[in-house]
């Protein structure tokens, strides 16, 4: 093996010796593994968690959106998955998808500006309503019970995952996308 190839070798195991170690640093505020999310701006974040392919597609459609979530903020976004998006037949998808103004429209509904409301805040809001950036409001309900076995609700979607924060707000995980009554 000549010196060229030592050298590549060497850098090789350096930056694989590197990785390795990101992938197992701690936060040491925690003791868990670090989080990137709270560095990433909304966007990103979806991008990064990986399930959000069809909600991504539509906000790619929706260009002023798009950027706008990668902004300053605050935010407050309440995000549906691919597994949510299936609740939704593949007609109605379809149709939604294809019409620009009308999945602009939904996606404006699921997301609140000027706002960083975490699950505690919303818990508290119990009962109000928020308005959404494309303009209606959604209702805040919660599920009987204590709120550590409690669900938090936003019009008829569960919030399934809440509190992922992010550099310019926070996304909570529903089980439904957020429709708003569409306009004709």
């Amino acid at each position: 093996m000549n010196v060229r190839n030592l050298v590549t070798l060497g850098a090789c195991a350096t930056v694989g010796a590197l990785s390795v170690c990101s992938a197992f640093s701690k936060d040491l505020t925690t003791s868990g593994p670090m989080s990137t999310a709270s560095k990433q701006d909304i966007i990103n974040t979806l991008r990064s968690k990986g399930n959000f392919h069809k909600m991504l597609s539509g906000l790619e459609q929706s260009y002023e959106l798009d950027n706008e979530l990668k902004g300053k903020g605050p935010y407050t976004v309440f995000a549906a998955d691919d597994k949510a998006w299936k609740k939704i037949n593949q007609a109605d998808q379809d149709t939604l998808f294809g019409n620009k103004k009308k999945i602009d429209e939904v996606l404006r509904y699921g997301v609140l500006k000027g706002q960083n409301l975490d699950s505690d805040q919303l818990y508290k809001m119990q009962g109000k309503e928020v308005q959404s950036l494309e303009g209606r409001l959604i209702k805040v309900g919660m599920t009987a019970g204590e709120k550590e076995q409690a669900f938090l609700w936003l019009n008829d979607s569960k919030v399934k995952t809440p509190d992922i924060r992010c550099r310019n707000g926070i996304i909570h995980i529903v089980d439904a996308p957020l429709m708003p009554p569409l306009k004709k």
